[in-house]
């Protein structure tokens, strides 16, 4: 099946206006200005003139959305919170589990795995392509929304375990804790994301993780540890290596709540918007009302809050811990993300939309297929409108949603 999308097309390298993108069964054929492909013979023609044409968002961290979340180990579950994420331009996602007993991490990546075999298709949603485990391998002065009972050091042995589920492509770990350099050295020997997160670790046991194959940096700025004094002489910490060496992407939870503006605006600034993937940290409560939740056992609120005196972006909620000390991941999904990022971050949209769809593709090893507008790539593809409003999401050229009074 041939179709033809026109509208304004974000590459992300380059802005075509009056463009289109032609997509062959399930791979982008052609990609130019719509004089260029207008002769083109085609099954359908979608026509979203004065919209943007771009490629689909590949969130790298995302726990749930929906009512649903990766812990609850079941298909249906996983599936809702592909549909849910793919009402948000989503195409590509790695659920996320967290700290919990190993047999439950270990249910929810079984099930992650049967989930990556089906097909796109209009029920699937976004495409499930692998795990991130984010714990249980941390520091407990860092735990944050990690629930602390289940923390504990790493083992070959367990993370062996893990990795036989077939599902694993990313782990975050506290370098700093006795056999994370060890387990680090095997999983990027295999190919897999290792990720500083929940850690407590200096700025000289961040550069020796590099070393053993840690390359990237978890929700820059939270669970994590920044400048203090040891025996009165200031030492750096995990933020401060994430910004100063060049060897380590990172990601921003660009919800408006975690990091302000500023802090956001430091990160591109220093980091450059291509080693800086923008992320959800979604987590069951995405796309829901506000009320009452839970997240690996511990209680969580959502509720809109905009405290007095403070830097944040307006939209939408924020959840917390029911004690309302920390975060407990966000609840918004990729679009936001992208409107937050040229909103208040002052991205150009070319600059917003690469940080969550080329930048993470190249981050987790995936840029030869997905990531960007360009021929012979799977077609996923997201149009949406001046309002960041969602029109259309395609994952593998099947369209897996359609805004109602769309094209």
């Amino acid at each position: 099946m041939k179709q033809l999308l026109i509208g304004n097309v974000l590459t992300p390298y380059r802005f075509i206006e009056n463009g289109a993108v032609l997509v062959e069964n399930d791979t982008i054929a052609g990609v130019g200005t719509w004089k260029d492909l207008k002769g083109v013979s085609v099954d359908r023609v979608l026509d979203f003139s004065n919209s943007y044409i771009a490629p689909g968002f590949i969130d790298i961290h995302v726990h749930g959305g929906g009512g649903s979340d990766a812990m609850d180990a079941s298909v249906a579950a996983l599936l809702n919170v592909a549909r849910t994420h793919a009402r948000g331009g989503t195409t590509s996602l790695y659920p996320t589990t967290l700290t919990a007993p190993f047999e439950n991490i270990l249910d929810s990546l079984r099930t992650i795995r049967k989930v990556m075999e089906l097909n796109p298709s209009e029920e699937s949603g976004a495409k499930i392509l692998g795990a991130h485990v984010e714990g249980p391998y941390f520091s407990d002065v860092q735990a944050g929304a990690q629930n602390a009972q289940y923390l504990k050091n790493p083992s070959l042995d367990e993370v062996m375990k893990l990795l036989e589920t077939g599902t694993v492509k990313r782990m975050s770990m506290a370098p700093e804790l006795p056999g994370s350099l060890e387990v680090a050295k095997l999983l990027s020997s295999l190919g897999v994301l290792v990720s500083i997160g929940h850690s407590n670790a200096t700025y000289q046991q961040v550069v020796l993780a590099i070393e053993q194959g840690f390359s990237h940096v978890t929700h820059l700025f939270s669970g994590m540890s920044t400048v203090r004094r040891i025996n009165s002489y200031r030492i750096a910490g995990v933020l401060e290596a994430a910004l100063l060496l060049d060897e380590l992407t990172t990601e921003i939870i660009a919800d408006g709540h975690h990091l302000p503006p500023s802090l956001m605006k430091l990160v591109v600034k220093v980091k450059a918007s291509d080693r800086v993937c923008g992320v959800t940290d979604a987590i069951s409560a995405a796309g829901l009302e506000p009320g009452k939740y839970n997240l690996g056992g511990l209680d969580v609120i959502v509720e809109r809050e905009v405290p007095p005196d403070y830097e944040i972006c307006p939209e939408g909620y924020v959840a917390k811990l029911s004690d309302r000390q920390a975060f407990a991941g966000s609840v918004v999904l990729m679009i936001d993300v992208v409107r937050n990022l040229v909103r208040y971050v002052e991205v150009p949209i070319t600059e917003a939309v690469k940080m969550v769809s080329a930048v993470p593709a190249k981050v987790m090893n995936i840029y030869n297929q997905r990531g960007s507008l360009s021929p012979g790539k799977l077609a996923d593809i997201v149009v949406f409108d001046s309002k960041y409003t969602v029109l259309l999401t395609m994952v593998e050229g099947k369209t897996v949603y359609l805004n109602q009074g769309s094209s």
